[in-house]
């Protein structure tokens, strides 16, 4: 009797439960006012509790949106940055050999012209030194990277590789003061030997007084050197030199690379008329013969312009 009267309270209030169930039930039924009333009253509560509740879970759920399609798009914006450097790198391969079809077609006698290869690598680091005008790309040997392949970017020539190891590469910027190339001085078909100079300046030493060239003008690879593809953008002449003694000018020029802030380059792999590779070891060192003379002569530097 005990026990029967201990749960005696719970049962009770269960079956005040019920009754009051059944009541409301009947009520709601039924359609009363009041009833309908009490009805929304509550709903209101319980729909503000629910977004009370889920509030935090909207917040963390927006969030983490937020943050996935962050990533997202820097994920597509250095996707969409290699494509593009990519993509305006062989521009400047199809431009070039466009121009030369059009200027030689009667020359060549039919036979096509070789596309280089090119393979698309991020600088990685550079020397504690900026004058060195050297950096560190993330490419090698095994990815077929060179000593004195040609580097560009998405707007003209950068460089070339100097040291070729298995994994990665040091290239040479064309401002350094031990590199030179061959260059077309703007429409005029003259050649001449343009050299860094360990700033942003390129010079071209001993150019006949009588060439065409203004600032503004755009200086191309020649291709003559055997290092760089013809038609390839070098820099843009800044300023000319006079010196009425000798009969020469001294072209002065811009790179048209934005060396400073290079992210993405280009290595062409496989420039045409690229002299024979030696045996590749562990790592190798680029030798450049225009360097053997520093002091060339105006036959060098104007080799095409009779």
């Amino acid at each position: 009797m005990a026990l029967f009267d201990t749960h005696r309270p719970g049962f009770n209030r269960l079956l005040l439960l019920v009754v009051v169930s059944v009541i409301l039930m009947s009520l709601d039924r039924i359609g009363t006012r009041w009833v309908g009333q009490l009805d929304r009253g509550l709903g209101s509560i319980t729909d503000g509790i629910i977004e009370t509740i889920g509030q935090p879970l909207t917040m963390v759920d927006s969030l983490g949106r937020w943050f996935t399609d962050r990533t997202d798009l820097h994920t597509e914006l250095d996707r969409l940055r290699e494509e593009n450097t990519l993509l305006r790198g062989q521009m400047q391969q199809f431009v070039s050999l466009k121009r030369e079809v059009d200027e030689l077609r009667s020359l060549l006698d039919g036979r096509a012209s070789d596309v280089p290869a090119v393979l698309l690598t991020r600088r990685i680091g550079h020397p504690p030194t900026p004058s060195a005008n050297l950096f560190t790309i993330g490419r090698g040997f095994t990815d077929d990277v060179r000593p004195g392949d040609p580097v560009i970017d998405a707007h003209g020539i950068v460089g070339q590789v100097l040291r070729s190891t298995a994994t990665g590469a040091t290239v040479i910027e064309l401002t350094s003061r031990d590199h030179m190339l061959s260059v077309v001085l703007g429409q005029t078909g003259r050649t001449a030997l343009l050299r860094g100079t360990g700033t942003e300046r390129l010079v071209a030493k001993r150019v006949p007084e009588r060439t065409k060239v203004q600032a503004g003008d755009l200086l191309t690879t020649s291709g003559i050197d055997r290092a760089f593809p013809r038609g390839y953008p070098v820099a843009r002449v800044t300023a000319i030199e006079t010196d009425e003694a000798q009969g020469f000018i001294r072209v002065i020029a811009e790179p048209v690379a934005d060396l400073a802030r290079l992210d993405y380059v280009l290595v062409v792999t496989k420039p045409p008329d690229a002299p024979e590779e030696a045996p590749s070891g562990e790592t190798s060192t680029l030798t450049r013969p225009a360097l053997e003379d520093p002091t060339p002569t105006t036959s060098d530097e104007t080799g095409n312009g009779n």
